[in-house]
C-alpha cells in the first residue's frame, strides 16, 4: 500500500468542474494481489484477493473506480471487465491530463 492518505482525494477536489462524488471503499487497505511476482507465484490467491476487490467495489455502486497505481486497476479492472459490472477503471493521472489546467 502505497500509502499517500487523502492525497488524491484533495488533488481530485481542486479540479474545476469535476463533480467528486467520495464513496469510501469497503477494506480499502487490502491489498489487490498484483504486486512485483505475488501473482505470478500465487495466481489462485492473487485471483482471490483481486475479486475480494472488486467485490467491495461494485457494493459502492460507482460508475468509475479511480486509483494511482496501474497495476492494481489492471488487476481489479480484469475481473470486473470480466464480471460485467459496467465499473469503468481510470488512473488518476488521465483525468488531470483532462482537466488542461483547470486546478483551483
Amino acid at each position: 500500500m502505497a500509502k499517500i492518505g487523502d492525497r488524491p482525494y484533495r488533488l481530485l477536489a481542486a479540479v474545476r468542474g469535476l463533480d467528486l462524488v467520495l464513496v469510501p471503499l469497503p477494506f480499502a487497505e487490502e491489498c489487490c494481489g498484483f504486486g512485483g511476482t505475488f501473482s505470478l507465484k500465487n495466481p489462485d490467491v492473487s485471483i482471490a484477493m483481486a475479486s475480494d476487490k472488486a467485490r467491495h467495489v461494485r457494493s459502492t455502486n460507482c460508475e468509475y473506480l479511480v486509483a494511482a497505481d496501474n497495476a492494481c486497476l489492471l488487476n481489479i479492472g480484469g475481473i470486473l471487465h470480466r464480471q460485467f459490472s459496467g465499473v469503468k477503471t481510470i488512473h488518476l493521472a488521465e483525468i488531470l491530463a483532462h482537466t488542461e489546467g483547470d486546478v483551483a
